[in-house]
């Protein structure tokens, strides 16, 4: 639709022009361009006047935003073609060690995969999943959905924009993911990421031959539950489940916040929803709020603690002569306050006690005189996650693993000790990736491209030397 037929200033123009009562003049920006000439010219209207010096550095920085957004778009089609053929080189190839004891249960191309997704963790210095995420994204990029390959190697389309069309796309009919790309693509091309995901949405649901009822079922096999780090102290869990499960635990949440609480409370209905969340998974309950060194109530932070977690706190910050922080297990520091409560009203939980100066073990709280217990113990405070490359398992999950084996002749100590979860256990067992104890705690990976990495313990003890 021509934009003058909405324009009150032009309809007035045309009044007057035939006679109508038009009110006023026609203003200079409604009159029809003569033939020939640009309806939209420069603001420069004198090739020897520039009336903001600026405006040609201006103009050219958006220039340069836009070529460098394109660039970003190439490189990232240049990256999904050779992590693809990363992939598939790697197929064709062995990883296997030759020495890996009786059945592992892992195909050759298993250990392709989980190699790869090493290498790339090594490479690009991204977490586990998000080089899993890649090796897929890349995959599907390179082999169902060429024009969008295409669009983003010029740099039509962004990167985010290409992972909506293969998250989307991925879950239509394999017949279908043609039809899914020539339909959408035209509007990844002009719109935002997410717009562009709301269409994509939409078009799924359409060429999806399958049930809602259908879909349902295979997306509840996909529930799972998260885990982030954040600030200052605190952590993100988050959960995708089933809505109505998500709407009862939200009801839930929302009756005992509003139930009445002990004098002087002046939590907030959000903290107290974050505490009933908090009670229900550590103690099946909820527990009453303490005043106990808070200056005001405050949940009880010890309540409910299973023996599943270490904390290492500084003898002065024990006593109250120090604020030094305290450091938990797979986390990092804690407020010296949150530390001391841990240790006071939380005796599941295990507490190194170490020197103020020259951070030496002082104590160890054992709850078994067993010595692999205790050494157990010192590398998870040690290690604090599993120490492959990019992990972030915590070391409460984590198996223990002799670096060099015990049947190579390997020791049980600490230097020939490192915490590993299942998977990368049996990759360092299974294939041809190596690692290897450092003196000072650090633990070198050895990759069968023959590049190395290192990974740095959480808690450097004076015994790793």
């Amino acid at each position: 639709m021509n934009e003058a037929e909405n324009d009150p200033a032009a309809d007035a123009y045309s009044a007057s022009a035939d006679g109508g009562g038009g009110l006023c003049d026609p203003p200079p920006d409604v009159i029809p361009p003569a033939p020939g000439l640009d309806p939209h010219p420069s603001l420069d209207l004198d090739p020897g006047l520039d009336p903001d010096p600026g405006l040609a550095d201006y103009r050219a920085a958006l220039d340069d935003v836009e070529a460098a957004e394109r660039a970003i778009a190439t490189a990232h089609a240049a990256r999904a073609a050779a992590i693809d053929r990363l992939r598939v080189r790697s197929e064709q190839m062995s990883f296997a060690a030759s020495e890996s004891p009786g059945d592992h249960g892992w195909s050759e191309r298993v250990c392709a995969e989980k190699i790869v997704v090493m290498e790339l963790v090594g490479v690009l210095r991204v977490s586990d999943n998000t080089a899993r995420n890649l090796v897929w994204e890349s995959k599907f990029l390179m082999n169902q959905l060429p024009e969008t390959l295409t669009a983003l190697r010029e740099g039509s389309i962004s990167y985010p924009h290409a992972r909506v069309m293969i998250d989307q796309g991925s879950s239509v009919p394999d017949e279908s993911v043609e039809e899914f790309e020539q339909t959408l693509l035209p509007t990844a091309k002009e719109v935002t990421v997410p717009k562009l995901k709301k269409a994509a949405i939409r078009l799924r649901e359409k060429l999806q031959p399958s049930s809602s009822v259908e879909r349902h079922i295979e997306a509840v096999e996909k529930r799972t539950v998260w885990f982030e780090p954040g600030d200052d102290g605190m952590a993100v869990i988050g959960a995708t489940l089933s809505a109505e499960v998500v709407q009862a635990i939200r009801d839930r949440l929302a009756t005992i916040a509003s139930a009445p609480t002990i004098a002087g409370d002046e939590r907030t209905m959000a903290q107290k929803r974050a505490d009933a969340f908090t009670d229900l998974l550590l103690t099946g309950d909820t527990c009453e709020a303490t005043t106990e060194g808070t200056g005001g109530p405050r949940p009880n932070v010890g309540h409910g603690i299973r023996p599943k977690v270490l904390v290492t706190v500084p003898v002065m910050t024990l006593l109250g002569r120090s604020d030094e922080p305290g450091d938990l297990e797979g986390y990092g520091p804690i407020d010296p306050e949150t530390a001391r409560q841990i240790a006071a009203t939380a005796p599941s939980f295990t507490r190194l006690l170490v020197h103020p100066v020259s951070s030496a073990i002082l104590d160890f709280d054992r709850t078994t005189y067993a010595v692999p217990a205790d050494l157990k113990n010192v590398v998870r405070v040690r290690d604090g996650v599993c120490r492959a490359i990019g992990c972030e398992q915590p070391a409460t999950h984590a198996e223990l693993d002799h670096t060099r084996a015990w049947a190579g002749g390997g020791t049980t100590k600490l230097g020939n000790l490192a915490c590993l979860c299942a998977d990368h256990h049996r990759v360092k067992t299974h294939t041809r990736v190596k690692m290897r104890n450092l003196p000072n705690g650090d633990i070198e990976w050895e990759l069968p491209s023959g590049r190395t990495y290192l990974t740095h313990p959480a808690t450097h003890l004076p015994e790793a030397a």
